[in-house]
């Protein structure tokens, strides 16, 4: 598998893992950040002996277990519970073997911000809504009167645009633009 791929929200997505060694190798899925929390205390003391105890480990790992088998299957993405770094974990007779690789959700806006019409000095909130792995970063920008071209607001970095009040030169079209860095396409 690759370190690192990219998926749209609401994908299915499909994991491989293989090994070269064995025999008899166990496949078995997790989350890495949760791995990593019982790696030193439990699963590390128990690659000492010679042969390993194959049982031992998957019954330490059965907890935090998302698949036994060389792939992983998951359907309709959902960044915020989806995204993130999954290993594959081979354990035979000699040993353990990790392989890493991270989910990366390209951004979906969930809450579009909604048209208003209003009077000066009420006080207006624009909401923008997202999810993607890792979290989005937001810029609200304006549409320039001139040049029709949107502006970013310096600034205005968060899911909610707030004028209070509201005044005449706020008149305009707005939107919410909404980026990972990390998925650089």
């Amino acid at each position: 598998e690759p370190s690192m791929m990219t998926i749209d929200n609401g994908s299915d997505i499909t994991f491989t893992c293989s090994a070269l060694g064995g025999p008899n190798n166990t496949f078995i899925w997790v989350r890495s950040d949760e791995l990593d929390e019982i790696f030193e205390s439990y699963i590390q003391p128990l690659l000492s002996t010679t042969p390993v105890d194959v049982s031992d480990i998957i019954s330490n790992l059965s907890d935090i277990m998302l698949a036994n088998g060389t792939i992983l299957f998951i359907e309709s993405i959902n960044a915020t519970l989806n995204g993130g770094s999954y290993e594959c974990v081979v354990i035979n007779e000699a040993g353990l073997g990790r392989n890493n690789t991270t989910l990366y959700v390209r951004p979906v806006i969930t809450e579009q911000p909604m048209d208003v019409e209003t009077k000066v000095d009420n006080i207006v909130i624009l909401t923008c809504i997202a999810d993607s792995f890792p979290a989005p970063e937001y810029q609200w920008e304006m549409r320039n009167r001139t040049s029709g071209e949107f502006e970013p607001i310096d600034g205005e970095t968060d899911t909610t645009l707030v004028f209070d009040p509201i005044d005449y030169e706020d008149y305009g079209t707005y939107r919410c633009e909404v980026t990972t860095p990390t998925i650089n396409e």
